[in-house]
């Protein structure tokens, strides 16, 4: 009976390690998983929509959750309302967006915004659970996912569930880090113009006098992106400007002096330039802005 006893407690410790060891085995792939769903590797400033994000998004949780249909609501800047921006596959998309717009109606999808966690409530035909997870950073609501599964699907586990949380949430970052982007570039957009339609030359260079930019009059009078800056110049001030722009180094850094054009911009004429160091995404640049010195 000893011997009996003691081959069954021993039998009980080997399963109850056995079990241990596939928790901890489980606990370190969900921790390995859980540390590369926010690994994107869409490049977000380059990107003029969000939808690449979105469907890199829908891969990754197609990763953790079979959902027979997933959609992503994004919010509009304008007028704050939520808007379908993407549904996979797109034939459930009619079909989703009634389900969404009753959910708005009886008030569950504004539910869903303000809990910050995964809402699941059934169809209403009662054939399909629907899973809602707001998409929402620490300053604001970016718009609401939409999972959609069958009413015979397993309930997901509160693992998945903290998984695909995870997953949203990276989103949400990753979407305000687009907007972001997106208001830099309509700025540098709206900047470009203004200087276009200046009268005087605009150039910019990198530290190393090689032009990266020119406004319209400057394109005119023959400056090119590429050139180095000093072509602009008579050749009697190369190595003024040469030095000048050596001495250059830090933001908020300027010179401004009388110099004579020649060569590519046509005529020759005494111009006065003033010269400034300026930051941008790309590192520093020297600005140039060319005006007719006092007298032409």
């Amino acid at each position: 009976m000893d011997n009996m006893h003691s081959s069954s407690e021993s039998n009980g410790l080997e399963q109850r390690l056995r079990h241990l060891e596939e928790q901890a085995r489980f606990t370190l792939d969900v921790l390995e998983m859980a540390s590369t769903l926010g690994d994107f590797q869409t490049c977000i400033n380059k990107l003029h929509e969000p939808t690449a994000l979105l469907e890199e998004t829908i891969h990754r949780i197609g990763e953790l959750v079979h959902f027979t249909a997933s959609a992503f609501y994004l919010v509009d800047e304008a007028s704050s309302d939520f808007g379908l921006t993407l549904c996979e596959p797109a034939l459930f998309r009619t079909q989703l967006d009634d389900e969404v717009q009753h959910l708005i109606d009886n008030g569950v999808f504004a539910l869903a915004v303000r809990e910050n966690r995964p809402i699941t409530v059934y169809s209403r035909d009662n054939k399909y659970r629907m899973v809602l997870h707001v998409l929402a950073t620490s300053s604001r609501t970016r718009g609401m996912f939409v999972g959609v599964m069958s009413k015979g699907e397993r309930n997901l586990s509160g693992i998945l569930l903290s998984l695909l949380s995870i997953v949203l949430k990276h989103c949400a970052n990753a979407i305000e880090s687009f907007e972001l982007y997106r208001l830099f570039r309509q700025r540098d957009r709206d900047q470009r113009e203004y200087v276009d339609s200046l009268p005087g030359l605009v150039v910019e260079s990198d530290m190393h006098g090689i032009v990266c930019y020119a406004n319209t009059m400057a394109h005119q009078a023959g400056v090119t992106e590429g050139m180095a800056f000093h072509e602009c110049v008579a050749e009697c001030d190369r190595e003024r400007v040469a030095s000048m722009i050596g001495t250059l180094q830090c933001a908020g850094d300027c010179f401004t002096g009388t110099l004579t054009l020649d060569g590519m911009v046509g005529d020759v004429c005494e111009t006065t330039m003033r010269a400034v160091v300026v930051s941008g995404g790309s590192g520093l640049h020297v600005r140039y802005v060319l005006l007719p010195a006092a007298g032409e």
